[in-house]
């Protein structure tokens, strides 16, 4: 049975977190977070059996007019949702509650055997992702996952002098300006300042780790990696406007993987690749896993979403 899970009973879902295979995206207080600057209304689809929580899933309501859209993942940066169960389990979304006037989409998490869900539905519009498996030996992910030529650039960024530091986010400006300044160049919308402010200092079972890579005290390029006991995803880039190409990039991101290592994390996931759209950064994510994960893309709409919906394009379409 499927029921709806609020705030005054979250201490739940933070139970069934800490004691199963768990993601960053799926913990409350990152969800309370995006919820309270982004204002939505978060609650969570929860699967009931014998009276206890076999299975949970983060969802973020937003009104739309007279129409309901509830998102899981991909919701203002926040990358995954979808189900996290603990055990097998396959989902049919036939049997979700929606109420009228309401859509659901979910872009889930990676299809990964430890998340315990498969989703029993026909979708041709799953997306893809690159897994690094951290159980493997830091030798074997750089002979195996590392491809040549970014080991090369690894290479090239150690003898050209590249310094990793890890920012202590005592003050958050120098990574906001530089965070604002590469989203510019993409035409992307930024998250908000007090947003970070708040996330980076009230989220107990979140991390969020700001690496930059520097030369000359001078910054190149930067990362933002999320991760929780078990998972970590890459989640912000940036890199300066017009810097030459010293293999910044691929020094940040072997680090990572080494940090995400040592943390314990069984997996680094890469966030997603758009081969076609998106070629040069599928290549450059490509050179670190040859692991291509499956997403599942989850839509559900109410027979009256959908019906009221078609009204009113039929009549904005005769205006």
């Amino acid at each position: 049975m499927i029921k709806v899970l609020k705030e005054k009973d979250f201490s739940k879902v933070v139970s069934f977190l800490k004691n199963n295979f768990s993601s960053p995206t799926h913990w409350p207080e990152w969800n309370i977070l995006v919820s309270k600057y982004y204002h939505s209304k978060f609650y969570y689809y929860v699967e009931y059996e014998a009276g206890e929580i076999i299975g949970i899933c983060p969802v973020h309501k937003v009104e739309n007019g007279i129409f309901r859209n509830n998102f899981s993942g991909q919701f203002n940066f926040l990358p995954n949702g979808g189900w996290i169960f603990n055990n097998k389990h396959t989902f049919n979304l036939k049997t979700l509650p929606l109420s009228n006037l309401n859509a659901f989409v979910s872009f889930a998490l990676p299809q990964l055997d430890e998340f315990n869900v498969n989703y029993n539905h026909k979708n041709t519009n799953n997306a893809l992702t690159l897994i690094v498996d951290l159980t493997l030996n830091l030798d074997d992910i750089w002979k195996k996952d590392i491809h040549s030529k970014r080991r090369n650039m690894i290479r090239k960024a150690e003898k050209s002098n590249i310094v990793i530091e890890v920012d202590d986010k005592t003050d958050l400006r120098t990574f906001y300006n530089n965070y604002v300044e590469a989203n510019k160049l993409y035409d992307l919308k930024s998250l908000k300042f007090e947003f970070f402010e708040d996330l980076f200092k009230n989220t107990p079972n979140v991390n969020f780790d700001i690496l930059w890579a520097k030369k000359d005290n001078e910054i190149l390029s930067g990362v933002v990696v999320v991760y929780d006991k078990n998972y970590s995803i890459y989640w912000l880039g940036f890199s300066a406007n017009n810097s030459k190409n010293l293999g910044q990039g691929d020094i940040l991101q072997w680090e990572v993987i080494k940090r995400m290592k040592e943390y314990g994390c069984k997996y680094y996931d890469l966030c997603y690749i758009e081969k076609d759209r998106l070629p040069h950064i599928y290549k450059f994510k490509k050179g670190f896993s040859s692991t291509e994960v499956p997403i599942d893309v989850l839509i559900k709409k109410t027979f009256s979403y959908k019906f009221i919906n078609k009204l009113q394009k039929i009549f904005y379409a005769k205006k």
